[in-house]
C-alpha cells in the first residue's frame, strides 16, 4: 500500500527540509520525478510553495522559553506538569496527538524529550503534560539528578512544538461520528487518550474507556474520562508472564465488536497491546476502525534523524514523525 500522506503538508511548516534532498513525503516533484502525482490533495501546491519559498524549506517550530506553573505527582513515578505557553500553541495543541518536545534551560539539544499533551486550555494558554520517569532525559526534566540549575531555571522549560502525528489513524478518529467507540489505555498512556475521548464525544458517540493502572500502578484519569461523559471500566487488560491480552479482555473485546456494535477502537499504551488489538480486529473483521498512538521513537521530529523510520509488511519504510498512516499498517503480521 503507497503511504502519501504527511501531516503537515498545507501547514505553516510545509515544505521542510525533506523538500530540499527530494524525500518529501508528498510531492513527487520534489521525489525528482518529471510529473505531477500528488495523491492526497491538502489544498496548497507543496511544490508552487517551495518555488514560491526561493527553492527552500519553510522556517522550522519555534522554542519557547515556558513557565511551569505546577507539578504535581500523581505516583512517584509520574508528575503532571502545568505549563503556561502562548494561546496561539496552546489552541495548535488541543488536537487528538499533538505534542512537543521539552527541555530544561541551557542544556544541549540532545536532551529534548518528545511529550504528548495531556490537556490544552486556549483561554488561559495552559497545557497539561503527564511525565513518567524512565530515563535520561525524564530524570533530569524532574530536576532529580545532580548537579541541578538555579531555582530560577527549575521553573523555566524550553518547549519546541506544535508536533501533531501522536497518534495513527487520525482520518478514523475525526470521522467518526454517532457510534460506539473504546478507548483501551494502559499506564503512562492515560494521558493523550484524553484528548481522544474528548473528540469522539465531539462527534455524538458513546466512549467507554478500558483502564489499567499498568506499570505506574496509579489511575489519574478516571475521574476525568467519567466527567467527560465517558464510561470507566478497569481491568488487567495484558498477562503479567508475556504481556499478551488476557483472556477476560479478549472475551470482552469479541463482545464489544459483535455484540455491542463498536465501530471504533483506539488503542493507548505499549506495541504489545496495540499488537493485540490490531489482531483481534482483523480476526473479528466487522470493520472497525483502529487508532492508536504513535509508539516510534521520535528524536528530532521533522523525518530527518532516521530514528523514527519504520519497515511496513510491504518492505516500503515510513517516517513515522511525519506520515500519517493506518495503525494496522504498522502492526499486520506482527
Amino acid at each position: 500500500m503507497k503511504i502519501s500522506d504527511c501531516i503537515d503538508a498545507g501547514t505553516e511548516y510545509c515544505p521542510c527540509s525533506l523538500a530540499e534532498t527530494g524525500e518529501c513525503i508528498m510531492c513527487s516533484q520534489l521525489q525528482g520525478k518529471v510529473f505531477c502525482d500528488c495523491t492526497n490533495w491538502k489544498g496548497v501546491c507543496i511544490y508552487q510553495e517551495y518555488i514560491w519559498n526561493h527553492s527552500q524549506s519553510k522556517e522550522n517550530r519555534q522554542v519557547y522559553r515556558c513557565r511551569i506553573l505546577a507539578k504535581e505527582a500523581v505516583s512517584p513515578a509520574v508528575t503532571v506538569f502545568t505549563i503556561q505557553v502562548k494561546r496561539t500553541l496552546a489552541r495548535e495543541l488541543k488536537e487528538p496527538g499533538a505534542y512537543v518536545f521539552l527541555r530544561i534551560p541551557d542544556y544541549p539539544t540532545f536532551f529534548d524529550l518528545p511529550m504528548s499533551i495531556m490537556s490544552a486550555d486556549e483561554r488561559a494558554g495552559v497545557i497539561k503534560i503527564a511525565v513518567q520517569e524512565r530515563g535520561v532525559k525524564t530524570k533530569y526534566l524532574l530536576q532529580r539528578e545532580a548537579g541541578r540549575r538555579e531555582e530560577q531555571q527549575r521553573e523555566e522549560v524550553l518547549l519546541r512544538g506544535p508536533y501533531w502525528n501522536g497518534i495513527l489513524g487520525l482520518k478514523y478518529l475525526k470521522s467518526f461520528q454517532k457510534g460506539k467507540a473504546l478507548v483501551v489505555v494502559r499506564g503512562i498512556g492515560q494521558a493523550p487518550a484524553l484528548p481522544v475521548a474528548k473528540k469522539l464525544l465531539q462527534g455524538g458517540n458513546e466512549v467507554e474507556v478500558l483502564l489499567d493502572r499498568g506499570r505506574i500502578a496509579v489511575d489519574f484519569t478516571g475521574d476525568l474520562f467519567r466527567k467527560m461523559g465517558c464510561r470507566v471500566l478497569e481491568k488487567q487488560l495484558l498477562k503479567r508472564e508475556d504481556l499478551t491480552l488476557t483472556e477476560e479482555t479478549l472475551a470482552y473485546l469479541q463482545d464489544s465488536l459483535l455484540n455491542k456494535g463498536v465501530g471504533l477502537i483506539y488503542g493507548g499504551g505499549s506495541d504489545l497491546l496495540h499488537q493485540g488489538l490490531s489482531r483481534l480486529i482483523q480476526e473479528v473483521e466487522r470493520g472497525a476502525f483502529f487508532v492508536c498512538s504513535n509508539n516510534a521513537q521520535l528524536c528530532c521530529g521533522e523525518g530527518i534523524c532516521g530514528s523514527c523510520q519504520t519497515r511496513l509488511a510491504d518492505g516500503s519504510r515510513v517516517k513515522r514523525c511525519k506520515t500519517q498512516l493506518a495503525a494496522l499498517n504498522i502492526y499486520e503480521g506482527r
